[in-house]
């Protein structure tokens, strides 16, 4: 049957990750994860933006019995948490339960309570969920089969009885490229084609573009990009867009506690606008 299907949500995602990761501009985030002796991993984050200060704090714990356990704690009030239990009842079946209690000065119990489904077998991936408060429902699968995986999805809402969006995506999957296409529309609006590629040109660079076309629009939305191992520490990336957008990163491994990831994006067509945007991420692991 071939290699296990990848889920769909990571369809194309090695293209994406090329184009998207380590490019966080706008804000400077300091992240701090630690690990007790009894297994319970903290990670304090803190995050300027502009004149704006917002920070959360994560504590996840495995508990003997199996499930994994992890609650957020935002300054902002709101506490949210996530209970996940892998292969206890059988082997591929992930079940996770994810609940949010509301901002301070909003009513009720919980603004979120929402129930996963999450199955993976040789060949085949399958997912759903369930939002007790709002009731949107979605499910998604994949079948792969000789490097090729194909995947679709539906999000149905309970409350208005209808289906709201849906999405059809495949994906080839070589030794040194891979392809892939999606077709996803919300009901009642334009539908949106995407295609991207994605090149091992060696263990040290890749290369990626991505291709994108809504129905509703004549323009086609283009973005390529590389990455590049200067050596063991160094990673330096960059992209462009057909809006003119010029975007950089250096990720510096400083030691094997710290690595520090700077981003920049540069609006090439207004050069001489203040449109630019710096950022910076510090993640520490004691």
């Amino acid at each position: 049957m071939g290699k296990t299907a990848t889920v769909f949500k990571d369809i194309g995602k090695a293209c994406n990750d090329l184009l998207t990761k380590d490019y966080k501009v706008g804000k400077s985030t300091v992240e701090l994860k630690s690990k007790t002796s009894n297994g319970v991993t903290f990670t304090p984050t803190g995050t300027k933006s502009g004149d704006k200060f917002s920070g959360e704090l994560k504590a996840k714990y495995c508990l003997s019995a199996g499930p994994e356990c992890e609650v957020t704690v935002a300054d902002s009030g709101v506490i949210s948490a996530t209970i996940e239990a892998a292969d206890m009842f059988m082997k591929g079946l992930l079940l996770s339960l994810e609940a949010e209690r509301p901002a301070p000065g909003k009513s009720g119990l919980l603004s979120k309570a929402n129930a996963i489904v999450d199955y993976k077998a040789e060949a085949m991936t399958c997912k759903a969920s369930y939002d007790c408060y709002s009731g949107a429902a979605a499910v998604c699968g994949t079948f792969a089969t000789n490097g090729v995986t194909l995947g679709c999805s539906a999000d149905y809402s309970t409350a208005k009885s209808a289906l709201t969006k849906y999405a059809a995506a495949c994906q080839l999957v070589q030794p040194d490229f891979t392809v892939a296409a999606k077709l996803a529309t919300a009901c009642g609006k334009s539908q949106t084609y995407t295609g991207t590629y994605y090149h091992k040109v060696s263990g040290d660079m890749q290369v990626g573009a991505e291709l994108e076309k809504s129905s509703a629009k004549s323009d086609v939305g283009l973005a390529f990009g590389c990455t590049y191992k200067l050596d063991g520490a160094t990673t330096v990336k960059g992209k462009v867009d057909s809006d003119g957008i010029l975007s950089a990163s250096y990720k510096q491994v400083i030691s094997k506690l710290t690595t520090m990831t700077l981003a920049a994006q540069i609006d090439t067509v207004n050069l001489s606008d203040n449109k630019h945007k710096f950022g910076m991420v510090l993640n520490l692991t004691p």
